[in-house]
């Protein structure tokens, strides 16, 4: 058994630095979302701690100027492909994105290891961040990559689902028959071009997005295997197996929905 604490760090100025479309109220808003959707999963408050880069920045400015002296510019342009037009803000942000890692050494005044769970995409902030934190005292963070939950036009076509492209999302705010219209409109699809030809050869269940996310979102193995035994062998058609995928989404969203209500009165609990 280990005690754990989680720190959540809502870096709300990152989008807005790295996209020019956004402004700094749109990434606020994004914030305040997440936010409900982390509690709503039901996190303990007195172990999870929300760390936002804006309102935190008295208490993280002075460690990531510690952190940003230890990274060249060089560095960063080579990670992120950086140029002379990229803002001054994009280059710098890499030291805020560090200070979590170490940041509950300081607050707890002793060494603790850190274990930071990411997508892919944030690779090269703690890439280098791995590099730095030790020269500043304190463990070389762990990390661990997190798989890409795929648009629903599929990685090819959408790559990772953004929730700032809403054809390729499902919102955990959408009511049941959005979910509906998007999974039969959206979803894309391994199956073949008619029921006799799928029914003949089966679908693939490599490409179809519906499968991919029931990876995710279905607990049992045993109910997955048959899916995929079931579509791959033609026995599954394309829109049941889009049915399926509603189903097991709409469930989930009408629990995490309720509880998603009760976590606006419970920020304050959360924010460190």
């Amino acid at each position: 058994k280990f005690n754990v604490e989680l720190y959540f760090q809502f870096p709300d100025e990152e989008k807005f630095l790295f996209k020019q479309n956004l402004e700094l109220k749109d990434t606020q808003h994004y914030l305040h979302e997440n936010m409900l959707d982390v509690i709503a999963v039901g996190f303990n408050p007195k172990k999870t701690h929300f760390l936002i880069d804006t309102q935190h920045a008295n208490l993280m400015y002075l460690e990531a100027i510690k952190v940003a002296k230890k990274i060249t510019f060089s560095t960063v342009k080579a990670a992120f492909g950086f140029n002379e037009q990229t803002n001054i803000g994009s280059i710098f942000y890499t030291a805020m994105q560090a200070v979590p890692a170490f940041l509950p050494s300081i607050l707890k005044k002793k060494i603790m290891p850190c274990l930071i769970p990411y997508a892919i995409d944030q690779d090269a902030h703690f890439r280098i961040s791995r590099d730095v934190i030790p020269k500043l005292g304190y463990p070389k963070p762990a990390s661990i990559q997190c798989r890409f939950l795929p648009g629903l036009g599929g990685m090819d076509t959408d790559g990772k689902m953004s929730a700032s492209e809403a054809h390729t999302a499902i919102y955990t705010t959408d009511d049941e028959k959005t979910v509906r219209n998007k999974i039969m409109k959206y979803a894309y699809s391994g199956g073949q071009a008619s029921v006799e030809e799928h029914r003949k050869k089966g679908g693939n269940a490599a490409i179809d997005v519906s499968y991919q996310w029931l990876t995710f979102f279905e607990e049992s193995d045993a109910k997955l295997k048959k899916i995929h035994d079931d579509y791959t062998s033609g026995k599954l058609l394309s829109g049941e197996l889009k049915q399926i995928l509603i189903d097991k989404l709409n469930g989930i969203l009408k629990l995490h929905q309720k509880e998603r209500l009760k976590a606006e009165s419970k920020i304050d609990q959360f924010i460190l």
